[in-house]
């Protein structure tokens, strides 16, 4: 039997779900500065977003996930302004929801200051 429907009929008999996976999306300047970061925290399902260096704009979450009935849910969460200040925010997620997310810092910027492209390219992938 093929592992992928083992695994397939385990969750659907025994409610199996992925372990949780805490991750962390970094974004750096040209320069390999490191200008900002987020992270999500599965056990406690929520998002932390940290400002690192002086001058740019506020700092941003954005996050896509598929809900349990299927439906796609994606959103925007501002970060704080000054430097080494954290902004937490919660959310409420399905166990073994696969979260992509990515952070930016926002003002004008001679590149891209995401850690991922507006497409979905090279978000960070997390499990709740």
């Amino acid at each position: 039997m093929n592992s992928m429907v083992l695994l397939a009929v385990m969750a659907a008999t025994t409610g199996f779900a992925p372990s949780a996976v805490s991750s962390t999306a970094q974004v750096y300047d040209p320069d390999s500065r490191l200008l900002a970061e987020a992270h999500f925290d599965a056990a406690a399902d929520s998002f932390a977003v940290t400002k690192l260096v002086a001058g740019g704009g506020r700092t941003y979450l954005q996050y896509r996930y598929t809900g349990a009935d299927g439906t796609a849910h994606s959103g925007t969460q501002w970060g704080a302004r000054e430097v080494g200040e954290t902004v937490r925010f919660d959310h409420d997620l399905v166990e073994g929801r696969r979260i992509t997310f990515r952070v930016c810092v926002a003002g004008e910027v001679a590149f891209n200051a995401c850690s991922g492209s507006a497409d979905g390219e090279n978000w960070t992938v997390a499990i709740a």
